[in-house]
């Protein structure tokens, strides 16, 4: 505990049980996508029942995404423009990767490539995120209205042959899972964000955690999610290719 409490200290801490988290929702993902691999290569039929729970990830992710992003904005909140300009950059550079996985999967699977997927959606919502950073006390009344207006389009309103800014505003097709394997438009998806910012400002308040916790680092299980949590983007980057891959190597065995 003395460790852990000369770490919340230092603009460097990092709350371990915030890693752990995104460690499970990633290893629970990579089970989940194994399942949808096996599906799509014919090796074992999907049960729908078990990849409906897939909505259980996205929630917890975009969750941490604006908790995570509460407590970055904490250690730079006299410094606005330092925060502000590492926020956008960051949303810039997740964004970017969403283009190249959106250009990957036009490649690979052109029946339903990856137009607004969640990389898409995350850069999206950091870079958002800076138009209400400063507004604490308002961000769970406008993350109920995205959320619920999200909510809305996506039952009630649907078009044919959306553009990408529609599809971005949460405007699709009747079916979009015939038409793309990922997809996570901003309404509501930014309003669970607001959400964790709203979360992480209360939890987290001055960069301190503000509830007791043990000292979960001296737990081995907890290590191994723990990494995974801190390495979450480049293991959602590469394990797709790599499931893929190998079942591909079984097929042709």
């Amino acid at each position: 505990m003395k460790k852990a409490h000369q770490e919340e200290k230092g603009h460097s801490q990092r709350f371990i049980e915030l890693d752990i988290l995104r460690g499970f929702a990633i290893l629970f993902m990579i089970i989940l996508h194994l399942f949808w691999d096996l599906d799509y290569f014919g090796i074992l039929p999907l049960n729908t029942n078990l990849y409906s729970l897939n909505i259980i990830i996205p929630v917890i992710f975009f969750l941490l995404v604006g908790i995570c992003q509460s407590v970055n904005n904490n250690k730079y909140y006299d410094q606005p423009k330092k925060m502000y300009i590492r926020t956008i950059q960051r949303g810039l550079w997740i964004l970017n990767l969403g283009i190249l996985f959106t250009l990957l999967t036009a490649v690979f699977l052109p029946d339903k490539p990856i137009l607004f997927g969640v990389l898409h959606c995350i850069g999206c919502c950091l870079i958002l995120s800076t138009l209400l950073l400063r507004f604490k006390s308002t961000n769970i009344i406008i993350a109920t209205l995205v959320i619920v207006t999200g909510l809305a389009l996506g039952f009630f309103y649907t078009t044919e042959n959306p553009n990408m800014v529609e599809l971005a505003a949460g405007i699709h097709e009747p079916n979009i899972a015939a038409h793309t394997i990922d997809y996570f438009p901003i309404l509501p998806w930014f309003g669970v964000c607001l959400l964790g910012i709203t979360l992480g400002n209360i939890l987290y308040k001055d960069n301190k955690r503000r509830f007791p916790l043990p000292d979960l680092s001296t737990y081995k299980p907890t290590k191994l999610f723990s990494w995974l949590g801190q390495h979450s983007l480049a293991i959602y980057l590469i394990h797709q290719p790599i499931i893929a891959g190998c079942l591909t190597l079984v097929l042709m065995i």
